[in-house]
């Protein structure tokens, strides 16, 4: 009966409310051991009631290729998966954190290219945070399925202070990562307040009874015992209280933002890349092969599409300046646009392309247009 309760509740939401589909959270903390996984059940039921396109994504950090093949293959059927990898190995990259799950990672673009053109990283190594094997093959599984992110509630909320990617790090850097995630093949996340680099943080709160906030608040603060810049109890004391107002209040988000500079550079840089991405980066079922994705030196990755003998290659410095060889490029390539335009970043520093190479005077990403 609990079970058929929690299944029917998923139909509820479908039938009674009308949702377009369902985010089920932490699937990989769901003990169950049945024949028929209630993520499947789910997954099956609420098709088979809805009559209409019903889009379903789980959260799960285990990297299961099954959850997201097909029934007739032995799958769950689910539409879509958190792909955390390339969320972690960026920050990696981009902003240094090592504790954590972060351990398992490196900051390297070779291992960024490797989780773009596979889906995730993890297919099965030994991860060093978890003291297990983690992950499954997820060979022949459309891009589409994976969702990837630079940000999302989790990723900030579980932070300490709620900072977001672009607190921590230049805007040049963000911008050029920005690029990195609308130019993947897989589908992007977009987490509230990120497409114009919002000042608000986006802070853990609560609305707890007295006792049950007293408790939220005091093992929250535990949480962070284990990280290096909490080891002092003064500073763990100093972490935002969620059950304050005060901590919901700082987590709004100021919409008017993304009219003032430097933000509505940000903004438009964002509506740029989704337009590009609608024009020409569509990726169908299947059409992994058509996104060639590799790491041009220890900085640099290189996300090249194809349509006939047309090509778009989106070329993102992620660390420093420097010089990218880009061989095999020919002679009439040109610049689409680079994330230091005037229009997304005043006074800022564009790379330049000049005989096959990209001379990069800070972290940017250059679109590059050419034919075959």
């Amino acid at each position: 009966m609990v079970r058929r309760f929690i299944v029917e509740n998923a139909m509820h939401w479908i039938d009674e409310y009308h949702a377009d589909g369902l985010r089920l959270d932490a699937t990989h903390a769901l003990a169950d051991d049945s024949p028929t996984p209630i993520v499947a059940e789910i997954v099956a039921e609420v098709r088979a009631a809805a009559g209409r396109p019903v889009m379903i994504v789980a959260e799960d950090h285990r990297n299961l290729a099954t959850m997201v093949r097909e029934p007739e293959e032995g799958g769950w059927g689910l539409d879509g998966i958190w792909a955390d990898d390339f969320h972690h190995i960026m920050r990696r990259i981009l902003a240094g954190d090592s504790e954590g799950y972060y351990e398992d990672y490196r900051p390297s673009v070779e291992d960024l290219a490797a989780t773009l053109r596979q889906g995730w990283f993890y297919t099965g190594q030994r991860s060093r945070h978890l003291s297990a094997p983690r992950g499954t093959d997820p060979a022949g599984i459309a891009p589409r399925k994976f969702v990837i992110c630079l940000q999302n509630h989790d990723q900030i909320g579980n932070r300490a202070y709620g900072d977001r990617l672009h607190h921590s790090i230049p805007l040049a850097a963000y911008r050029a990562a920005s690029a990195v995630l609308l130019a993947a093949p897989m589908t992007p996340l977009l987490f509230m307040g990120q497409e114009w680099a919002a000042r608000a943080p986006f802070r853990y709160f609560t609305d707890h009874t007295t006792e049950l906030g007293r408790a939220i608040v005091d093992g929250r603060r535990k949480e962070f015992e284990r990280f290096s810049a909490f080891r002092d109890p003064a500073l763990r004391e100093r972490i935002p209280s969620p059950q304050d107002a005060a901590t919901f209040e700082a987590s709004r988000l100021d919409w008017s933002e993304a009219a003032m500079p430097p933000h509505v550079g940000v903004h438009r840089l964002y509506r740029k890349l989704l337009g590009l991405r609608e024009a020409g980066l569509r990726v169908a079922d299947g059409a992994r092969g058509r996104a060639a994705i590799e790491a041009v030196d220890a900085d640099t990755l290189s996300i090249e599409y194809a349509a006939g003998a047309s090509r778009l290659r989106i070329v993102a410095r992620l660390r420093g300046a420097g010089t990218v060889e880009l061989p095999g490029l020919p002679s009439h390539a040109r610049v689409l646009f680079t994330t230091e335009d005037p229009e997304y970043a005043p006074g800022g520093l564009p790379p330049e392309l000049s005989r096959g190479r990209l001379h990069f005077p800070t972290t940017a990403a250059v679109g590059i247009a050419f034919t075959r």
